[in-house]
């Protein structure tokens, strides 16, 4: 069963991810506009073009969004005037997680689908791609995690999701999995 079945309200902040750690929503989901695949990432969140969306977006892309929101068939969005941010969600650079990593057994969330784990992975991480959050598979335990993706997009939507559903502690890893590569 999909996430956001029987959710009819949602907020959905288009924002770099960088601005969605920052300065967070509360309530919102990142679903970013650039840097990413809006509209497939977009139409797997919110299956449900009759739901009530209110959209965050910078004031140079909030048009650009709105329309391209308009033309995948969302009928009842609209554009959130951005007042104040709730505050800043955790995230930490490579360098920073290697450290961590030493220092004790910190929990790792692998979210990139299965296919991609052949690439390689964090040793010991739990492995639960962003599509499976999607359909409602959560995180084994309630516990903190240090949540990546490939490079960073995918992790940051997990975040939200998992944020908004009130599950674990949630530490994004800038830059993904191809960052942590290419500083071994």
């Amino acid at each position: 069963m999909h996430i956001f079945t029987d959710r009819k309200h949602i907020i959905i902040d288009t924002r770099s991810s960088d601005e969605f750690l920052d300065h967070h929503i509360e309530g919102s989901v990142f679903v970013g506009f650039s840097g990413g695949n809006f509209k497939h990432w977009l139409e797997l969140l919110l299956p449900d073009k009759n739901a009530d969306i209110e959209v965050i977006a910078t004031v140079t892309d909030a048009n650009k969004v709105m329309t391209t929101v308009n033309e995948l068939g969302y009928s009842n969005a609209k554009l959130m005037e951005l007042h104040s941010a709730d505050g800043m969600l955790d995230h930490i650079s490579t360098d920073e997680f290697k450290e961590i990593k030493q220092n004790n057994d910190s929990a790792v969330l692998d979210v990139r689908e299965a296919d991609e784990y052949s690439q390689g992975s964090v040793a010991n991480a739990e492995k639960l791609p962003l599509s499976e959050i999607l359909q409602g598979q959560l995180p084994k335990q309630d516990k903190q995690y240090i949540v990546h993706c490939g490079s960073g997009y995918r992790s940051v939507i997990a975040i939200s999701l998992l944020k908004l559903l009130g599950r674990c502690k949630l530490i994004n890893l800038d830059g993904g999995y191809q960052q942590l590569m290419a500083k071994k």
